[in-house]
This record gives structure tokens, sequence and C-alpha cells, in this order.
């Protein structure tokens, strides 16, 4: 049978073959990890290296995890090919695979060594700041190891329970240091111990992949998620050369803090002060501009000629202003480059009066259910922010800045404590005139909510209750190399199928969590030969692989020993009772 290639497929038929290899797997689920996917999305690539990402429908979710795995190869027909996606592509590209609920999935036999593994596109440290903010791609870099932190646990304001996370400090060939943190299940997978333990001999490099860079407090760090990966000490291209410029001088790996206090919230938003919107209407802003309050309300409508999403610097988040092609920030930074935020500002009331209500960013976000990006396309006012009328939530709130120079004051969402659920009416505010009241001529249109059978999706990610007016808590949410003389290389420790870490009071989890043109996929999608034996795919995400241990494989180790193999690997494999490593001997050089 011919396979076609991924840099031939267009929209311009339906009836393509093709034949590829699963380079990565993962579960998209908004802002409500461990929930049902909304899509599962792939990195799939052929024989020849080109690449394309390929997504499928959460309603067939089920279906095709049982049929395809991570590192596995298939051929697939019955797809259509459609214009990429806007935003978290994992590299540039024209187009995008999506599956149907006829997609036909086999898997291939006898796949020789010479099929393509691995596809990244490296960014290099010295233009990671101009990618903060960046949503359009997943970026991609390669660095050395030189510092992991324990797990640690942290409060975010937009979590009600603890979310897991662990911090890596990277460095490049030029000394060029940068943080990733890693949040979630991929915080719980990454195995530091072993990582330490081999860093104290020999380096530890490795290729991460679907990553963001991002800044909080002004310090700009590296964010993974459920998108990332990781490649430690494998056959590389990448990872070879940088063993090379390193001779025998290196950089022992350290233990460093998780930085827990950055993100902690500074107090429990159970203790804090409930009041009625007629009470906090009384607060004077000044006096309690730094304190948050708990306020229960019903959204009323969406306010009035206001914007529902702004452009947001990349640098310090401020809003800022479209000239040409770049952005002037409105805070006077320097930054250039500008990225769409939620801005979603709603009309509450609990009976004793009316106010505004601001949601920004992923607040917004959890509010919503779906990100900015993929509202944009919407006409109008989207129909899944036009749902939330009528809802019914506590939230936790402050004083706005604005609210200090003008006289009706206004709050923003800092957290969503509480979802009540969809409500049969909305308490009239007996305290001002009812909007109908207004001429008809600045009257604004009463958005009403949707109809139950196009929200059902969102009720579903939401987790609305099936009593209107019960309680529940809302769900978790979560540089081109210059030619260097060559040095003799460090020895790489030989360690054998390092699998994600799956501890005993851990359930498996997948969190959450694109080229010009795919022809051009080869010359800009750096990618690596498969040169060690394709391992079994696995059944089950997150489970760890039993490496062979036996005295004939020690022995055949030691005979090769000069070979490279891959060191440490992050690709689910089937399950074991006890994970293991198999380490080949092999001469380890003490690090100065």
């Amino acid at each position: 049978m011919g396979f076609d290639s991924l840099s031939d497929i267009s929209p311009a038929s339906k009836h393509w073959c093709v034949n590829v290899r699963v380079a990565r797997m993962w579960d998209y689920c908004g802002t409500r990890d461990g929930q049902p996917p909304i899509h599962v999305d792939l990195v799939l690539i052929d024989d020849k290296g080109n690449a394309m990402y390929a997504e499928i429908p959460g309603t067939e979710a089920k279906k095709f995890k049982d049929l395809i795995h991570e590192q596995g190869v298939y051929s697939l027909k019955k797809f259509f090919v459609a214009t990429s996606k806007s935003s978290y592509k994992p590299f540039p590209a024209k187009y995008m695979m999506k599956f149907t609920p006829w997609t036909t999935v086999s898997e291939m036999q006898g796949v020789p060594d010479t099929f393509p593994m691995h596809v990244y596109n490296l960014v290099p440290f010295c233009d990671l700041p101009s990618r903060v903010g960046a949503q359009d791609c997943f970026t991609d870099v390669l660095g050395q190891i030189v510092g992991v932190s324990k797990l640690g646990h942290v409060h975010m304001s937009t979590n009600t329970t603890a979310t897991p996370k662990r911090v890596i400090t990277l460095r490049d060939d030029r000394n060029a240091e940068v943080k990733l943190v890693l949040w979630g299940q991929r915080a719980i997978e990454f195995d530091a111990e072993l990582v330490f333990d081999n860093g104290q001999n020999t380096p530890v490099v490795g290729v991460f992949v679907g990553v963001l860079m991002k800044s909080y407090n002004n310090d700009e760090t590296l964010s993974g998620g459920s998108a990332c990966r990781w490649y430690l000490n494998e056959d590389i291209p990448e990872i070879d050369s940088y063993f090379e410029r390193l001779g025998d001088d290196f950089a022992k790996v350290q233990w460093i803090s998780t930085g827990t206090e950055k993100f902690a919230v500074p107090r429990n938003r159970g203790d804090l002060p409930h009041k009625t919107v007629a009470e906090l209407r009384e607060l004077d802003p000044w006096e309690t501009e730094a304190t948050d309050f708990l306020c229960t309300v019903t959204i009323s409508s969406v306010a009035p000629e206001q914007a529902w999403w702004f452009h947001s610097c990349s640098k310090c988040h401020r809003s800022a202003t479209s000239y040409g092609s770049e952005y002037k920030c409105n805070g006077g930074c320097v930054s250039t480059k500008a990225y769409p935020k939620y801005r979603l500002c709603l009309v509450g009331t609990d009976g004793t009066g009316t106010a505004e209500f601001v949601f920004f960013n992923r607040v917004a976000q959890q509010l919503v259910g779906k990100t900015v990006m993929s509202l944009l396309r919407s006409p109008g006012l989207p129909r899944e922010i036009a749902a939330v009328v009528c809802q019914k939530y506590t939230l936790a709130v402050s004083v706005t800045q604005k609210s200090l120079q003008q006289r009706n004051i206004s709050f923003q969402v800092n957290a969503i404590e509480t979802f009540f659920g969809r409500q049969n009416s909305v308490p009239h505010d007996t305290r001002v005139p009812a909007i109908t009241s207004m001429p008809q001529s600045t009257r604004f249109p009463t958005i009403l909510p949707m109809p139950t059978t196009d929200t059902s999706s969102l009720d579903q990610i939401l987790g609305e209750p099936a009593a209107g007016d019960s309680s529940v808590a809302i769900p978790d949410l979560p540089i081109p190399n210059e030619d260097v003389p060559k040095k003799p290389g460090p020895v790489r420790t030989p360690l054998r199928n390092l699998k994600r870490k799956q501890p005993e009071d851990h359930s498996p989890s997948t969190l959450k969590n694109p080229l010009a043109n795919n022809a051009a996929n080869t010359s800009v999608t750096a990618v690596a030969d498969l040169t060690a034996e394709v391992n079994t795919a696995a059944e089950t995400e997150g489970s760890s692989l039993t490496a062979k241990d036996t005295e004939s494989g020690l022995e055949d180790a030691n005979n090769n020993a000069a070979k490279k193999s891959k060191v440490l690997t992050n690709v689910a494999d089937p399950p074991s009772a006890t994970p293991s490593v198999r380490i080949k001997k092999s001469p380890l050089k003490k690090g100065k």
C-alpha cells in the first residue's frame, strides 16, 4: 500500500492515507484538570520527517485512546485536513488533521529503526524573552539540567486544592540560565531524585518540548503543563553536539528551592468576611483597596459598552494599543508585543444592590470554560459568555484600581469560591431603576441565558449540579551555536528506560495542559532518527516499563559501553509492578 506524505496532504481531498508515528499525545481539559478531555492532541511524524498536529474530539477520546499510544506507528485513513488553529500549536503549520468517528487506525508492525521518533523546533535562550506571553505556539528548548527541586504544592488563586509544582534550572552552552516550572501531573512524573543522582557524575542534557514562556512578578520562566515532554540524554543530534562542546568540565546538578512562597495564597479565603452587594457599595475604596471580601451574586447581564477582551502587554500585562504591526504598552513598558486576554465585565446582584464585577485572565477562563483565542472568531458576544447570565456564584473580590477615582465602585474577581448553578430568575434590585426604564435609544439588549441544548458542553465543563439551587465547590483548575573547537566530551551515564514516576498516592492522570507550509516541515523541525529498539506501546498513560536486568543483558552492555544509548525518557509504557532501570556499565568521569 502506498502512503501519502504529511507534506502533501491538504483540504483539497478527504481520501488520504498516511503512515505516521505518534511522537506526542496529551489530553486538553481546559481549566478543569481531571475532567473528561475537551480534545486529545497529537504530534505526528512520517518516515520522511514531516510533522503535523492532529486533534481527536472529546466525544471520540475514549475510543481512540484505546487504539493509539505514544511512540506507536499507525496507518490512518478517513480524517479531515483543516486550516491549523490559531493558538497553542506544537509548531507553526498551515494545516492540521482532525479525527472523525469514522477514522480508521491500524497499528504497523516491523517498523524500521530509521523511522523518526521526535519532533521539536528549538528556540535559543536569547530569544526566549520575545516569547513571553506568546500563545500562538508552544516553545521547545535544549539545555543542561543544573538544578532540580523537590516536589512542592502551592495554592493558586484560581484553584481550591493544592497544585503540584517542581522547578528545574536549565543552562545553555553560553552559560545563560532559565527556570522551568512543571505543574500538576508533569511535576509528579519528573524523577528529580534519579536526575540528581546521575547528575553528580555525568551531565544531564535534555530537550523540553511543549512549554510556554511566562512572566510572574517580573520573573520570566518557562512553564510546562500537560503538553510538556522531555528527552534526557537521548540519541538526538543536538544533545550529541552539546556533549561535545562540554568537554570534561560540567556543572553538577544541585537541589534548589521550589519558590512556592511566590505563588502561595496569602490567607485562607474561607475566613474572608462575607458582604452583600449593598455593603460592598458602601465601602471606601481608599480604605479597603488591599482587602478581599466574599460576595454571593447572580449574574444579571454583561456590562454594556465594555469589551470582553483586551490586548495585554507581553511584559507587564497592562493594556496595549496597536500601532501597525506592533503594540505600545499603556503602562510605559518597552515591550512591543501584546496578546489577547480576558477582561470580562459582568453585572451581578443579590437583591440588595447591583455592582460590576470584572473577571481577568484565568478566573475568566474558569468561568467561561474556554480560552480567549478560541472565542475570538465568534461574531458579536460569544454564546459561552452569554451563558453565564442567571448563574449564581460566591466570589472572592477586591476593589478595582479605577474605583479610587470614580463614584461607582467596581470589583475585581480574584477567585470563584462556589458555583450554585443556573437560577430560575435574577433577584430584582429594588434600590435602582430597572434597565427597562432607560430610554430606548440607550437601552442595552438584555442577554438571556442560552438554551440547555446549546450549553450542555459548558455545563459539563463547569460541573453544574442537577438542582439549580444546590451548592457545589468549583472543581480543580490547575541560539545559534558558534563554531568552537571540539573537546573530548564526558561519558554519558548509560541508564535505560526511565519512565514517568507514578507515586502510589497519586493516580495517573493526564492534564492537562504549526509550519508556514507543511512542505517545509523538514527544514524547520528538527527530527532525530530512532537508533534504539522501539518499546512496546503503553496500554495506560503514565505507567512504567520494567527494564530488562538480566546477567546476559549486563554482559551485552559491557561489550557496548562505548555506544551512545537513550538514558532517560518520559514516554509512557506498559505498567509493571516495580519500575526499574537497567544501568550499562561504563567508565564515569567525575565532574570537577
